[in-house]
């Protein structure tokens, strides 16, 4: 049996999974005003499916929200933290980190873009600059 608490790449995995589930959601909440029931369906259809055990997602939703304090400044002691703790924060950091780069946002407005191949916001209509090869 696998220990989800020590699997930090199977953590890293369960983190994107959710930052993905819940890109695509706040997507849907975006598009879906007047929708018909059908079509809500349909969309909510395009949310990822979890690939992992339900304990992956239970601790890294446990990590996520523990890094959401520290990142908050609330001050936890590197002493009360446990070993899997901190390996499970460093598992969310790479996590966030390969989101951030298939997700990348808008300088202009902050919003998450659907890749980093866009040409422009759909948010706030901002035109990005293509790298030249």
């Amino acid at each position: 049996m696998i220990d989800v608490w020590r699997d930090t790449e199977g953590l890293r995995m369960a983190v994107e999974e959710i930052f993905e589930a819940d890109f695509v959601r706040s997507r849907i909440h975006r598009e879906a005003s007047g929708a018909s029931p059908e079509t809500l369906a349909r969309m909510e259809r395009q949310i990822p499916l979890r690939t992992l055990a339900w304990g992956y997602y239970r601790f890294g939703e446990y990590l996520l929200h523990l890094d959401a304090l520290l990142r908050a400044g609330i001050p936890i002691s590197t002493g009360s933290l446990a070993a899997v703790e901190v390996e499970g924060l460093l598992a969310v950091h790479r996590g966030r980190a390969a989101f951030e780069s298939r997700h990348p946002a808008c300088s202009a407005c902050g919003m998450r873009q659907q890749n980093r191949f866009g040409r422009e916001c759909p948010g706030c209509g901002a035109k990005f600059q293509q790298k030249k090869g």
